[in-house]
């Protein structure tokens, strides 16, 4: 009786410590991150090394704006649980979110302006396509991440 308990705590701690190396790997890793997103986009934008070191400084600037912006209509759309918000500080959001997703969209438009300048258009073009696909592929990774997650928690 003493053996099977004793394996049945060994095997439980090996599940674990496996689940929690699994977790730690699978951990968000934004350098990682943007390397493999500069390559793939590298590689179907058909940069040379020359127009990927001009393309990504003014890349990652549009991004790191956009971010900042995006970062502030979350923080709109989010309404604290002991919050009591008039009809006119809903309205006063809808402005401000209104006017933050036209602010988005011109330093979208001057950076591809800016970008374009830099490497050839069709290139800005197919660098815009590659990150929505890799984009895409990280979702589906990080959802079967997630679901293989659950399964082995179960």
């Amino acid at each position: 009786m003493k053996r099977i308990f004793i394996l049945i705590i060994i095997q439980l701690c090996t599940s674990l410590c496996t689940m929690a190396q699994q977790q730690e790997r699978w951990k968000f890793n934004p350098e990682e991150f943007r390397a493999k997103l500069e390559e793939f986009i590298t590689k179907k934008a058909e940069f040379t090394s020359a127009e990927a070191q001009t393309f990504f400084p003014i890349f990652h600037q549009m991004k790191e704006e956009q971010r900042n912006l995006q970062k502030e209509i979350f923080t709109l759309k989010r309404i604290p649980k002991d919050a009591n918000p008039s009809e006119k500080d809903y309205t006063n959001k809808i402005q401000r979110i209104c006017e933050l997703n036209t602010k988005m969209a011109e330093v979208q438009e001057s950076y591809y302006k800016k970008l374009y300048k830099a490497v050839p258009a069709q290139k800005v073009y197919k660098a815009m396509l590659a990150e929505d696909i890799y984009h895409r592929m990280m979702l589906r990774q990080f959802d079967q991440r997630k679901r293989s997650n659950n399964h082995h928690r179960r």
